[in-house]
């Protein structure tokens, strides 16, 4: 496989940092940017990202809001776009590829409400000719610690054996290393629930509940990750595994999750849209609880603490919800 030009769609937080690293392995990156607004502060900061602290662009690094432009004699396509912006960009996408087939990674988390599909999915859907070379980049991963050199480890899931070999090969070096899986629903329905766990992790902080009480909570929701996960015909090894349980854990347990800020400000008291403003970026948990929680009751399965996070989170419902749907009925 010969890679020479990357084009990263989104130059958020997360976009920007995989960006850097490709850079870093000596690959011709091109950032593509929706937000002319960001862009020009990019470019007026003389590199520097105004969300990541001491760190600044590899000058070799462009930036465009012009997506021709982007994906023009590009090797790789690396979407790290809102979940809920993936099937429109692909629509515009298309024709510009004029039948070009490449590979393509998808760090955007989430499911498509209604149909329950995967970004990388939606994908292929909307792109037949790329069936096959579109894999999943997930796993326990702040991309503040990845710019800072902190050792990361992601899973590269996808159904083209010789190209997950590739991929890994060229791709991975310290401190972001890629472990492969062919479980590629596994790992992007990992990536889509454990946003909303974080999010509950969040409440019971926000409450003010302790260690105990999050312990019961992640051992309870990974038994749900894992009866939603199965039924929909992913591995148990993916849920216990860097997508589903180190995930769950990475984002949980930590204050830089967003997810785990937005449930922290939810279990305040605050609504919604005002924990939303409060957090600022976007946290993904938020777009994917509702697809979740509409799964679980057209499959009828049994999952009362995803249940109690979306109730609280979409239906208003008081935090303590959580603590009565962990079995504590006589909570204070």
């Amino acid at each position: 496989m010969y890679l020479n030009k990357i084009s990263v769609l989104g130059a958020g937080v997360w976009g920007s940092v995989i960006a850097q690293h490709f850079a870093a392995l000596g690959f011709n990156v091109c950032v593509w940017e929706y937000s002319k607004e960001l862009l020009a502060q990019i470019n007026e900061g003389e590199g520097k990202h105004p969300n990541i602290p001491n760190f600044k662009f590899n000058p070799s690094i462009t930036f465009t809001n012009n997506i021709e432009e982007n994906i023009k004699d590009t090797d790789m396509i690396v979407f790290v776009i809102s979940s809920k912006a993936v099937r429109s960009f692909c629509k515009q996408l298309k024709p510009l590829l004029n039948g070009r087939v490449l590979p393509v990674l998808s760090a955007s988390k989430g499911l498509e409400d209604d149909t329950f599909k995967t970004m990388c999915e939606i994908i292929e859907e909307e792109i037949p000719h790329l069936e096959s070379n579109v894999f999943a980049f997930s796993g326990p991963s702040f991309a503040l610690e990845v710019a800072r050199g902190i050792p990361t480890k992601i899973m590269l899931a996808g159904h083209n054996g010789l190209m997950l070999g590739e991929l890994k090969r060229l791709l991975s070096k310290p401190p972001l290393l890629l472990e492969t899986s062919y479980d590629r629903r596994g790992a992007e329905y990992g990536g889509a629930i454990k946003n909303v766990v974080a999010i509950g992790c969040g409440i019971l902080h926000g409450i003010g509940d302790g260690a105990n009480t999050l312990a019961a909570l992640l051992t309870k929701a990974m038994q749900e990750m894992n009866t939603i996960m199965v039924y929909q015909g992913c591995n148990t090894e993916t849920v216990y595994g860097l997508c589903g349980l180190g995930d769950a854990i990475l984002t949980g347990m930590s204050s830089i999750s967003r997810n785990r800020r937005l449930g922290e400000k939810l279990g305040r008291g605050l609504t919604l849209e005002e924990a939303k403003k409060e957090v600022g970026t976007i946290a993904e948990g938020a777009n994917s609880v509702q697809s979740i929680y509409d799964l679980i009751q057209k499959k009828n399965l049994n999952c009362p603490v995803i249940t109690a996070i979306w109730r609280i989170v979409i239906k208003g419902e008081k935090p303590r919800a959580l603590i009565e749907a962990l079995g504590f009925q006589e909570a204070r």
